[in-house]
């Protein structure tokens, strides 16, 4: 079955109106519905073992309908899948599929691969800005649109091998990071306890079938095809199925958090997005350097005369709000955002000082530098992701920033 195909710029817009798990799950025993995507199929392989010539395809399929039919034993599920058979499967269908059924979430399975062989274990990935090493990792799954006709007209120009194509994704801050996280988590710790994997983490990547979702998604790597033990392990029959009821415990108990109306797990999700903190925290893990471990912004304590933040100087915040003439369009880096007023100055700020301040929808976003390009946005945000890992391109029109549907066409 083929659905409408949507454009980049409309599904940016369509993330603004669709509500939450959290605001849908009102009643506290809501059956929910679980869109399962065994990712690749038909001409489309993915990747394929280094001695036995598993194909991911095959590997992913079968964890699929194994997942699937556990969760459709369970009580309060509803399951749909993208493919149950070895079928090509564009990726913008499967995300629309899971728009059109209205999920409440959508789980895309796949096995990796890696340069080199010694690679092991198992993550899974929400939709955020990429790591050098996560991007890799997205890039390869992307390349299915390869096998698409017409695929730049039909995902708007997003070539799946150039980075440079990932920096507009940067712009949309996903509703449901959040809960993609806690089920991200769930899924992790399931994987250790349920099947003694290796955990490689929780990790953000610009997945395109993620990107197109409207609901909480999150993407599994069951393991690397390219480690001939793992290779093994991902060919056994029993091996994928307790993959699949490792993922399905995850799924319950992520189901259960919400029905118990956890207040703390969401509370911390919130305030790690409201304060631009998810690569510091825990709950997405990247590695550190040592240097990068000393910057941790050091907090004022209660007691002391800076508890509140410094109000910024006359001079500063002119220059915040100058008037700047209507049909002007320039490009800034946003690095971090905040329920509270912060001084222009702020220590946490580093080296993005001044900073430019936006307030929207009551949330106070901190941008940094002016370019006049698109080529000069890139290479501005190159140096504040020093700093901040998370800092992405923001366009704006005189003091207005531009929300995607209309930014798009300058990120080129």
């Amino acid at each position: 079955m083929r659905f409408p195909r949507l454009s980049l710029t409309f599904l940016f817009v369509m993330f603004s109106f669709f509500p939450t798990f959290a605001d849908k799950a009102q009643s506290s025993k809501k059956r929910i519905t679980v869109v399962i995507d065994a990712g690749h199929g038909g001409k489309d392989a993915g990747a394929i073992g280094s001695v036995l010539k598993l194909k991911e395809k095959d590997v992913n399929l079968s964890v699929a309908l194994e997942l699937g039919r556990l969760l459709y034993n369970e009580p309060g599920f509803k399951v749909i899948y993208t493919r149950k058979t070895d079928v090509f499967i564009p990726l913008d269908e499967r995300a629309q599929i899971a728009n059109r059924e209205k999920a409440d979430l959508f789980i895309s399975i796949h096995a990796n691969a890696a340069p080199r062989k010694t690679v092991y274990g198992t993550e899974t990935y929400v939709v955020g800005s990429s790591s050098k090493e996560n991007m890799a990792v997205a890039m390869r799954e992307n390349a299915s649109i390869l096998y698409e006709e017409n695929y730049k007209a039909r995902y708007g120009g997003f070539d799946p091998n150039r980075s440079e194509s990932y920096i507009m994704f940067d712009m949309m801050q996903s509703s449901f990071l959040e809960q993609s996280i806690a089920l991200a988590h769930h899924v992790q710790k399931q994987f250790v306890s349920t099947c003694n994997r290796t955990d490689r983490s929780v990790k953000q990547a610009g997945f395109l079938v993620l990107r197109q979702t409207n609901m909480p998604s999150i993407l599994v790597e069951l393991g690397y095809l390219s480690n001939t033990k793992e290779e093994k392990y991902l060919k056994k029959d029993s091996s994928r199925k307790e993959l699949a009821k490792a993922i399905f415990k995850a799924v319950v108990q992520y189901k259960a958090d919400y029905e118990n109306r956890n207040a703390s797990v969401e509370d911390d999700s919130t305030d790690a997005v409201a304060k631009g903190e998810l690569a510091k925290k825990p709950v997405v893990d990247e590695p550190k350097s040592a240097a990068e471990e000393k910057k941790e912004p050091v907090r004022p304590k209660k007691d002391s005369a800076a508890v509140k933040p410094a109000e910024p100087t006359k001079e500063v915040e002119r220059k915040s709000v100058a008037p700047v003439a209507q049909d002007t369009v320039c490009y800034r880096v946003q690095f971090c955002s905040s329920k509270k007023k912060l001084s222009l100055k702020a220590r946490e700020f580093k080296s993005c000082v001044p900073a430019y301040e936006y307030c929207e929808n009551g949330i106070y976003k901190y941008m940094y530098g002016k370019a006049s390009t698109f080529s000069e946005a890139v290479e501005l945000q190159r140096k504040v992701r020093k700093e901040f890992a998370d800092a992405f391109v923001v366009v704006m029109r005189g003091n207005k920033k531009l929300p995607p549907s209309e930014a798009s066409p300058y990120l080129k």
